[in-house]
């Protein structure tokens, strides 16, 4: 050992006395090392790439881990779910105790900013490319598409945030917050863009792309942050163009939209893909569903992100979607009855469920943990329920109860003794009836926490909640250390 560290010592100082120890070319780049006047390279493999780290850091560990917490957690229609200690930090969203050390928040923000990273990159890239390079402008679509994406991320969360739309140099610093309003406008700009350089998401289907952004996906972003600002006629505008485009329609009943089978139908507006096929060494997975999967018998995952019983109470009676959306131990599904561990919460997210025709085929296991599971982050009813909602706020309540009654007559699954159709067109009562569909339609799912704090009810309805505090999440303070307090804190933390 010794005779090792002398000769490693010896490398060191010897090394470190040369220029070329000195003057590294970076790595992950085009260099003079590595490409030289005699190589030829197609830089759209390279974009593709890009685009792909981009693509796949919305699978990541690091976005779906806190991503369901800060949605769901900190609601009181959703608990944490697994056992009472299990899941370290997870603890601290219910009582809203999170700080800026609260390292899973860190972790998102990190995740958020690594996508934006690598799509500055590829952007680079993409700028680099002939004119003639068939695609371009579809490459660039994804590109700006994907980085508003993580911005309207951001911005949900942190309020204001660094805005930094090119590869940083060596010396140069990450920027100080710009405000929320900077990172709308920003995103705004990018999702009009690329919109018509975008594909539908037939036009994906019929060449085997699913998977990468639509114009809808990016449609219904660009409403969603139009909707944070109540910009009510501009969300109502583009959540008709997604209406009128015929890419997307209620035909999937609610019970199926997040099997395998429906994966990309006509619900799908913005999916993420990940796949599991151990037989044909295919290793794109999430672990989005283990972390949901029933705790017990069968072993499916770990049983976080679970309905509570404020939830399970707030089903209008019969209302299929319960059935669709919750497992209870006892419950008896495809044949078997599952129990959960004794010291397990004993209900769990049914959206995570994965099928007996899903488990034990392509080389995976009888109780595999849903690697496979596509991530649906906006859904077609989504984008009804955010049309409904701004033709309410614009006083047309014919065109919001239309809207709503399609997503309703979906739920009710051809029972027509069910659900009954909403008629009021007093304002203030149609606003409550659309909130509270919201709430059932996508329960479990990446609105709750944010939807009540744009409406202003967050304050009566999140226990601890303190206004001018909790409407963002703290800044990391490992980000605020490491820009030398050029990054500011959040008011409260």
């Amino acid at each position: 050992m010794k005779k090792i560290i002398l000769f490693l010592s010896i490398v060191l100082l010897s090394t470190a006395c040369t220029d070329d120890f000195l003057n590294r070319n970076p790595k992950g780049q085009i260099n003079k090392t590595n490409f030289t006047s005699t190589d030829t390279l197609d830089l759209s493999i390279l974009v593709e790439a890009k685009l792909g780290q981009a693509y796949s850091n919305l699978r990541g560990w690091s976005f779906v881990w806190a991503g369901l917490a800060m949605n769901n957690y900190t609601t009181p229609d959703v608990e944490k779910g697994s056992t009472p200690s299990d899941g370290g930090d997870m603890t601290q969203y219910k009582p809203l105790s999170y700080t800026p050390g609260t390292f899973s928040i860190a972790d998102y923000y990190s995740a958020c900013y690594g996508t934006i990273f690598y799509t500055n990159e590829a952007k680079m890239l993409i700028l680099a490319l002939n004119d003639t390079v068939a695609g371009k402008e579809n490459f660039l679509a994804q590109d700006l598409f994907l980085r508003s994406v993580m911005y309207y991320r951001l911005a949900q969360a942190f309020g204001g945030v660094p805005y930094v739309d090119k590869v940083l140099g060596q010396t140069e610093k990450t920027p100080a917050r710009s405000t929320r309003l900077e990172i709308w406008n920003n995103i705004e700009k990018d999702l009009k863009w690329a919109i018509p350089h975008l594909q539908t998401r037939v036009q994906l289907l019929a060449s085997g792309n699913s998977g990468r952004a639509t114009q809808n996906a990016a449609r219904a972003v660009l409403a969603k942050v139009y909707l944070y600002q109540k910009r009510w006629a501009d969300a109502l505008a583009l959540t008709t163009e997604i209406i009128n485009s015929g890419d997307n329609d209620l035909s999937t009943p609610y019970a199926d939209i997040f099997t395998e089978v429906k994966e990309y139908g006509p619900e799908s507006v913005f999916e993420v893909y990940c796949e599991e096929k151990p037989a044909d060494k295919i290793s794109m997975g999430s672990q989005f569903g283990e972390i949901q999967g029933f705790r017990g018998v069968p072993d499916l995952g770990w049983g976080f992100n679970s309905p509570s019983q404020a939830l399970i109470a707030a089903y209008e009676t019969s209302d299929p979607r319960k059935k669709a959306s919750v497992i209870a131990s006892g419950d008896t599904i495809e044949g078997r009855k599952f129990k959960a561990d004794a010291a397990s919460y004993q209900y769990f997210n049914k959206k995570a469920y994965t099928r007996t025709t899903e488990r034990g085929v392509y080389g995976r296991s009888a109780t595999a943990h849903a690697g496979w599971m596509n991530i649906r982050l906006i859904r077609y009813a989504d984008v009804l329920l955010m049309h409904a909602e701004a033709a309410c706020e614009l006083g047309n309540t014919t065109e919001a109860l239309t809207k709503l009654e399609m997503v309703r007559e979906r739920a009710r699954g051809g029972n027509s003794s069910i659900l009954p159709k909403i008629t009021t067109t007093n304002i203030t009562e149609l606003r409550t009836k659309i909130h509270q569909e919201r709430r059932i339609e996508l329960a479990m799912e990446w609105e709750r926490f944010f939807d009540l704090i744009r409406w202003g009810e967050a304050k009566t309805v999140i226990p601890n909640f303190v206004v001018g505090k909790h409407d963002l999440f703290p800044i990391p303070q490992t980000e605020i250390d490491k820009s030398s307090g050029v990054i500011t804190q959040n008011p409260g933390y």
